[in-house]
């Protein structure tokens, strides 16, 4: 899965005019809500996930001036993830301004641990699964497609039911230390290949020192069980 950015304040808000002869009463706090969840609908729009906007309360005993204009904006280090907030000022013709709270909830895929898991263990269909569930109550760095945990291992056991982070799973290894590797130097219009042997174990991605036949230790980067590329 995937988390949504941090927004900036300066870059973004919103103005709402009332409507000729409507200006906004000092006690319709109900607008004052509707303006705070349809600006963050507006700058939530276009998620892949399902995104529910909550308004929270306000106090009842609040009395606003009557505003003909008002605007929504994010305070500076707001998120709008989970619980957060959204600021509402008038414009004209008395400034105020207020804080109201909302509940940013983004209901997406999430894939969880299917049965504990041993570290080391390569991951297979089974061991996984996938949930619709509400992202902004999960950890960052939850995993949302079981394809981005499909053949990696746990780095420590993992129990049954867990939601799964990209940090808690690495790479199979695919090259052994000491194991015999093929060393493949690529370039622009070439490709040379020789015989070595692994200086450590590593995984596909993972940059690894290999010792040629000659005695020379270069790194490079694992491609595949017993490969290790060289550019």
């Amino acid at each position: 899965m995937q988390h949504i950015p941090l927004l900036a304040s300066t870059l973004l808000c919103v103005s709402l005019v009332s409507h000729a002869g409507h200006p906004l009463a000092g006690h319709d706090l109900d607008r004052v809500r509707d303006t705070a969840v349809a600006f963050a609908r507006q700058h939530l729009a276009g998620q892949a996930a399902e995104v529910r906007v909550e308004p929270g309360a306000l106090d009842s005993r609040l009395q606003l001036a009557t505003c003909s204009e008002i605007q929504a904006y994010l305070p500076p280090g707001t998120r709008l993830w989970g619980r957060s907030h959204v600021g509402v000022r008038c414009l004209q013709p008395e400034p105020w301004s207020l804080v109201v709270p909302i509940t940013v909830r983004v209901m997406g895929d999430a894939v969880f641990a299917a049965r504990p898991l041993s570290r080391g263990q390569s991951l297979q269909p089974a061991d996984l699964d996938v949930r619709r569930v509400d992202l902004t109550s999960l950890p960052a760095g939850v995993l949302t497609n079981a394809a981005q945990a499909l053949l990696r291992v746990p780095g420590v056991s993992l129990q049954a039911g867990l939601p799964l982070r990209g940090d808690m799973l690495r790479g199979a290894t695919v090259i052994a230390i000491g194991q015999a590797v093929k060393i493949v130097v690529a370039g622009d219009g070439f490709t040379v290949t020789a015989e070595g042997s692994a200086l450590g174990n590593g995984a596909v991605g993972d940059v690894l020192p290999v010792r040629s036949a000659s005695g020379r230790v270069v790194k490079g980067v694992v491609s595949g069980p017993g490969v290790v590329e060289v550019r």
